[in-house]
């Protein structure tokens, strides 16, 4: 059987659905056949023989979409490997602090199902992309604008966490 992988996303700004697409890209090379979509969207999950489940971080949580399609599909998901992936300013500094801090944001859904891996990811903020409170906040918080997205280090976690989902 073809390994049929979800990756379901949720994102503000586009930047997580774009780095959900690249890990498809990555899993598709490595013979994977695989469907993207935001979680919001997604009803079912039992056609998979895995998922992956993304979301941007804001203000330190995950995005409601993302935790809520974990919470609705939880009984599914708990039948095949799952991994999540995080798109997160925060790691912009890769520190060791820093990637606790973030992988700690992943607690609301690891403890419905937990995941096989993890991808904690720099994210991109275009601050004409964000909602007038969203783009003041950020300023407030001298939220550097720019991409710091490292599609290198993602596209190593997609080969990667394709092994790790695939076993059997």
């Amino acid at each position: 059987m073809s390994d049929k992988i979800l990756i379901a996303y949720a994102t503000k700004a586009g930047s997580t659905g774009e780095v959900a697409e690249a890990i498809a890209e990555e899993l598709r090379s490595g013979g994977a056949e695989v469907d993207v979509s935001p979680a919001k969207d997604v009803k079912n999950v039992s056609a998979y023989t895995a998922v992956i489940v993304g979301s941007a971080i804001r203000m330190g949580k995950l995005l409601s979409d993302a935790t809520k399609f974990v919470k609705k599909q939880q009984d599914a998901l708990g039948q095949v490997p799952v991994a999540y992936f995080v798109v997160c300013m925060t790691m912009k500094d890769d520190t060791e602090e820093n990637r606790h801090t973030v992988e700690s944001y992943l607690d609301p859904m690891r403890e419905v199902v937990e995941p096989v891996d993890m991808g904690l990811f720099a994210g991109a903020i275009d601050y004409s992309k964000l909602s007038f409170p969203a783009r003041t906040m950020s300023r407030a918080m001298k939220v550097s604008e720019g991409d710091f997205r490292d599609w290198d280090a993602i596209q190593a976690w997609a080969r990667q966490v394709h092994s790790r989902l695939t076993e059997r």
